[in-house]
Formats: C-alpha cells, structure tokens, sequence
C-alpha cells in the first residue's frame, strides 16, 4: 500500500529534523545558522509574549538556543526538533519568569467538555477563532489573550498561533493530549466572554 502523500511529507520532515541535528552535533556552523534563521524570529516572538519584556526574551532565546546546541545529542525524533526546541525554550521562560518573582497563574478549573466532540473538536456554533477577523477584533482578542492564566495563555499560543500540533504542543507543555484540549477549551472560552464583553462595552 502507497504511503499518502500527507505522512510522506511527514516523513520527510522528519528526516530533515534528524539530518540538521546530525550536522549540527557535527558541529557544522552553517546547520546552526539553518536553526536560528529557521525557529529564532518565531520563537522570539513566543518568548516575547509570554514574558512581556523584549531585553528577557532575547536573553531567554539566546540561552535556549544555546542549551539546544550544546545537548543537541539528547533529540531523539520522538517529535520534531521544532517541538523539543520550543520544550527548552519553555522551560527557560519558566525560570526567568520565577527568578524575577512574576506569578506563575495555572488555571486549576474543572473545563466544561459538553461542547467538545468525542474526537476532541469543537461541536458546531463554538468555535471562536477571532485571529482571523479584521484588525480591530484582532487587537480586542490579544488583549484578552494576554489577561488567561499562564497554561491557557501558552496552549493558544503554541496551537493557534504558532502552528503546532496537538502532539507537539501536548509535548511541549507535558500534558496529554486529553488535558491539552481541555486548556484549549477553556482558554477559548475566556478569551470569546471577554473580547464580547470589550467590544459590548464600545458598541
């Protein structure tokens, strides 16, 4: 049976993933250039939001990128080299964010799951995907973004703004993929009752 094109082009990206840790353990200087040209602006932007200070979150990217290079032996391909980068990223951010006293918020809160379906989506008439919408509704939404409880915060950055997979931002953030749709749905779910409490109150 014919491989779909769909896990073709997963395993060709994961073989590009292996090749570039091979070369950078190598350490052949132009693989690492490849990484930071490829993750470091999207990265910076994660650790940017997340810490709100751009002179820590340079610092905090340098020393993951730099943590990456130096244990680049330990990347297994059990996930995408991607996904294990933005892990010693998280952690770094973690630390800088408890070295500097900020409260770190995780939300304890039971979700509601009578709007999930069985295979984890959205059921129809609630999904709110307001990074979509015009410019105006964009501002309202990341302002609420930035208000959610830390694990909510990261999940819709990781899933909703950064692409990642479930898998992967499951990994990242050492959760099941059962728990990550949970923060998901709760984050979705703040971030709708307040950017239509935002926008009632200018309408």
């Amino acid at each position: 049976m014919e491989k779909s094109p769909r896990i073709l082009a997963v395993s060709h990206a994961h073989q590009r993933d292996l090749d570039l840790a091979a070369r950078i353990q190598e350490r052949e200087e132009a693989a690492a250039q490849e990484l930071f040209r490829n993750l470091g602006p999207e990265m910076l932007g994660y650790a940017r939001r997340m810490l709100t200070s751009p002179d820590s979150a340079e610092d905090v990217l340098q020393e993951a990128m730099m943590g990456a290079l130096s244990s680049i032996e330990k990347y297994d391909g059990r996930v995408s080299l991607r996904a294990w980068i933005y892990g010693i990223l998280r952690h770094k951010i973690f630390d800088a964010m408890r070295k500097s006293g900020r409260e770190i918020t995780i939300s304890t809160e039971d979700p509601e799951t009578s709007m999930f379906q069985d295979d984890g989506r959205w059921k129809e008439g609630v999904t709110f995907s307001p990074w979509n919408e015009n410019a105006e509704m964009l501002e309202v939404v990341q302002e609420c973004i930035e208000g959610l409880p830390a694990n909510q915060k990261e999940a819709l950055m990781l899933r909703a703004l950064k692409g990642l997979s479930s898998k992967e931002a499951a990994e990242i953030m050492n959760l099941s993929d059962a728990n990550l749709r949970q923060i998901l749905h709760r984050a979705r779910q703040s971030v709708r009752k307040c950017a239509e409490g935002k926008l009632g109150e200018v309408a």
